[in-house]
């Protein structure tokens, strides 16, 4: 009846008609979401896309891994580890669906069916970007008296004054550094650099701007001797459980440094170190996480290309075995430590052991391992007390006549805060592939 009143005898079809244009209108915006090619539907599909390409290797699994995951996407930005990644690419030996996370130099694929990763090295670029750095330097004061007569000798004053901007160390550890100096003469006939003075400062903990002033005097040197040195400065890091890093380097020739013998007065330099490079070989390690058991296991399984002849005159002096130390990432305390069997006399050891470590959820986060390369060698060590008062043991009476001392060789870091791209790149995937073995290649510094 208010049809009839407002709109006449057609009240009845308008009403009709208004309702089936909002039906229809309805199902074409319904048909637009659902059609390839319509505006709503390509909006949809990008807003599903960003909810769930974050983690699309996990889509599947049960609810066992949650925590694990929360761990490690709390403690990682993605982008932010594959910045100047030169490391490669995880792959699987059994196809199936792949998944990709793809950046400029690092790619993941992930592969469910597959019980090991690994992560396979590619060569560096040569148009690679270098990243910006500060580069360290060292102040460093000479000072060169002539001979005055036969009594007044000449002195040669090398003064180590400080060094700024050094790099960090492999972990999450303060740096504890000490520059050793060698005064070397190059011989030509024998092509071979003489080494005739080594001086050491002390060493400065935590700080990577260390200032030392501490001054090294070489005394009876003529002037036309001292033309032919070469000052050969080294910055290294102290390391309580491996061997200590060589941070960055520096040479000198005296005699392009020519006003220290114009003038008797304390002259200063400032100079641009290098970055030290050093490598002693490449070991293949296997680490995999069983969130149920919350236990790490570590599979030392060989080394490749070692530099043993650094440390030990021939081979069969050679002892070598692996130490892996648990440490506390945010105080570098040591929590465990284990190590391999030692093998004898082998240029490239295979152990296949695997060591492990019970590690809790909220530990993931802050705990870091250090494997180290060490070489045992057996020194003989009588002391003249032993002799005069050998003991009643049968242990100790061995040990007097036999004391163990570790060499280290090398090391590398694994864990969350380590400063290497390809290790960063091996914890992230230990912890995105629970169970799964992944194996990587690593460099021994």
């Amino acid at each position: 009846m208010v049809d009839a009143g407002l709109f006449g005898p057609w009240g009845p079809v308008l009403l009709v008609v208004i309702i089936a244009t909002v039906v229809l209108v309805v199902l074409l915006l319904i048909a637009c979401f659902f059609t390839p090619g319509c505006i709503g539907y390509e909006c949809a599909r990008k807003r599903k896309k960003e909810a769930t390409n974050i983690l699309p290797r996990f889509k599947g699994r049960g609810s066992d891994n949650v925590k694990l995951n929360d761990v490690s996407y709390r403690s990682w930005r993605l982008g932010s580890l594959y910045e100047n990644d030169t490391s490669g690419t995880i792959s699987e030996g059994v196809e199936a669906q792949r998944n990709s996370i793809n950046s400029t130099s690092g790619q993941f694929e992930a592969i469910d069916t597959s019980s090991t990763l690994h992560l396979i090295q590619t060569e560096k670029q040569k148009n690679e970007k270098k990243t910006k750095e500060f580069p360290s330097e060292l102040t460093l004061s000479l000072q060169y008296l002539p001979p005055c007569d036969e009594t007044i000798t000449g002195k040669l004053v090398v003064g180590i004054e400080a060094v700024t901007n050094l790099p960090p160390k492999q972990y999450n550890c303060t740096l504890e550094p000490y520059v050793a100096l060698n005064i070397v003469k190059q011989s030509w006939s024998h092509r071979k650099q003489m080494k005739l003075h080594s001086f050491r400062t002390r060493g400065i903990r935590h700080t990577a701007n260390p200032i030392y002033r501490e001054t090294f005097v070489v005394a009876d040197v003529k002037p036309h001797e001292v033309k032919e040195w070469v000052l050969d400065i080294v910055a290294y890091d102290h390391d309580r459980y491996a061997n200590h890093t060589e941070l960055c380097s520096l040479k000198i020739a005296l005699k392009d440094v020519k006003k220290i013998f114009q003038s008797p007065e304390i002259h200063l330099f400032n100079y641009k170190m290098k970055p030290s490079s050093q490598e002693f070989g490449n070991i293949l390690l296997g680490v995999s996480y069983l969130p149920t058991a919350q236990r790490l296991t570590i599979n030392v399984m060989k080394l490749r290309d070692l530099k043993v002849l650094r440390f030990v005159s021939s081979l069969n002096e050679f002892y070598p075995y692996v130490r892996v130390v648990m440490l506390n990432g945010k105080t570098g305390k040591k929590l465990k430590k284990r190590k391999t069997r030692t093998l004898h006399a082998v240029a490239q050891p295979e152990f296949n052991e695997t060591l492990t470590f019970d590690v809790t959820y909220n530990q993931l986060d802050s705990v870091q391992f250090l494997i180290v390369l060490c070489n045992k060698v057996s020194v003989e060590n009588v002391p003249a007390s032993y002799g005069e008062h050998p003991s009643d043991s049968e242990d100790s009476s061995v040990n007097s006549f036999k004391k163990t001392e570790d060499i280290f060789i090398g090391k590398v870091a694994l864990g969350k805060g380590v400063r290497g791209s390809t290790e960063r790149l091996h914890w992230f995937s230990i912890l995105q592939n629970p169970r799964k073995l992944v194996t990587v290649w690593h460099t021994l510094k």
